[in-house]
């Protein structure tokens, strides 16, 4: 026989050891029953005793000779099978591989990479959201649990627009694919497939934009739009701008750091350094800024701190939205000024100076110009 059922247990009344009696423990003379059972079997993997108290599935310890027998055959019968596997019954074991705790050392490991700064402070913040909407669905799940029809249920679950969908679900398969890197799972289940709309790159004129930014009178806010505008970079790449990244003499200026959240990073989004030539209006305008004697960044307050991202988000909203145009700053400025260029210069140009990796991202700027298509059109007679 593989394994049996006992209890720890006397009878309250003789104080004896329950009896094994068909199919279940008793005292014969006072027909009383444990409260609480366990499973006893040799495990030559621990090269010990094998003890299971409680329903692996559901978390329930054993209340009824009646549970603790379903358990057992089950065992038998998975050892029968050759797909006994230990560490389901075993809670030491058990217990890590629930999603709910699983989740939360996979969390912990991210958190390290961007102490390393290998990861960004607003990587991890995603990651958070995510992780609490994964573990409020698959819960005390057992990771290797986590099949096909598992994932598509999750993927079910979620509301929202295709591209927050597909974030979610890139999540989860980072999370699995790790698991399956590390051994804790045994295979990668199917993901769906899910088709996100290309976004429609919302632009302004030149025009608009120079409206805009000859409006502000703050002069150093007003060099700080006009920088991102011309130079194309990333709002917060203007905010990470330090003297020491700008030639005057050359007329150049290095993209060398950006924010993440409120950190300042050495190294940009794409983590590639870019060396831009200085746009005349926007050298003029920085010859003429005031320096912080204990601050190196380019935009600061009076007390030489750099701008926060809401602070010129809601200066850039407050006057755009004053003059009935709605767009935001990323895309008033350098979404506008790509587009416009990309009518001027080839898609390698664009691609080079915004930074981008892959022309793919770079395309989206050169759709914007429909003028190029002209020649598919019929000719007039």
């Amino acid at each position: 026989m593989k394994g049996g059922i006992y209890s720890k247990e006397r009878c309250p009344v003789c104080n004896r050891n329950f009896q094994h009696i068909g199919n279940d423990l008793i005292c014969p003379d006072h027909q009383t029953r444990p409260r609480r059972y366990y499973i006893a079997m040799y495990s030559r993997e621990l090269g010990r005793n094998l003890v299971v108290c409680s329903d692996p599935s559901r978390r329930l310890p054993f209340s009824s000779y009646e549970m603790a027998y379903r358990i057992l055959e089950k065992i038998r019968s998975e050892i029968d099978a050759h797909t006994f596997d230990l560490s389901r019954y075993v809670q030491a074991k058990l217990r890590p591989l629930q999603f709910n705790v699983w989740a939360d050392e996979w969390l912990s490991k991210k958190e390290i990479l961007v102490e390393k700064k290998v990861r960004t402070p607003s990587y991890l913040k995603e990651l958070r959201r995510f992780v609490r909407i994964y573990k409020g669905f698959f819960g005390e799940m057992d990771i290797r649990d986590i099949g096909n029809k598992a994932v598509d249920n999750f993927f079910l679950s979620i509301r929202g627009k295709p591209k927050y969908q597909a974030n979610i679900m890139n999540g989860l398969h980072k999370m699995l694919a790790d698991a399956l890197d590390w051994k804790d799972i045994g295979m990668m289940p199917t993901f769906p497939k899910i088709e996100v709309p290309e976004q429609e790159v919302k632009v302004i004129t030149l025009e608009d934009q120079d409206r805009i930014i000859n409006l502000i009178e703050d002069k150093m806010d007003r060099a700080y739009i006009l920088f991102t505008a011309r130079e194309m970079v990333r709002p917060s790449e203007t905010r990470a701008l330090c003297w020491d990244a700008i030639d005057l003499l050359h007329n150049k200026v290095t993209i060398k750091r950006h924010f993440s959240l409120n950190e300042l990073w050495t190294a940009t989004k794409s983590r590639a350094i870019k060396v831009l030539p200085l746009d005349p209006d926007v050298k003029e305008l920085l010859e003429g800024l005031q320096r912080h004697i204990k601050s190196p960044f380019v935009f600061h307050k009076e007390d030489g701190r750099p701008y926060s991202e809401s602070y010129t988000r809601k200066l850039w909203n407050k006057i755009s939205g004053g003059m009935g145009i709605r767009i935001s700053l990323y895309q008033g400025t350098r979404h506008s000024s790509a587009t416009e260029a990309a009518t001027r210069v080839s898609m390698d140009v664009i691609s080079e100076f915004l930074g981008h990796t892959s022309q793919r991202m770079s395309k989206r700027y050169v759709k914007q110009n429909p003028d190029r298509l002209k020649g598919a059109l019929r000719v007039a007679k």
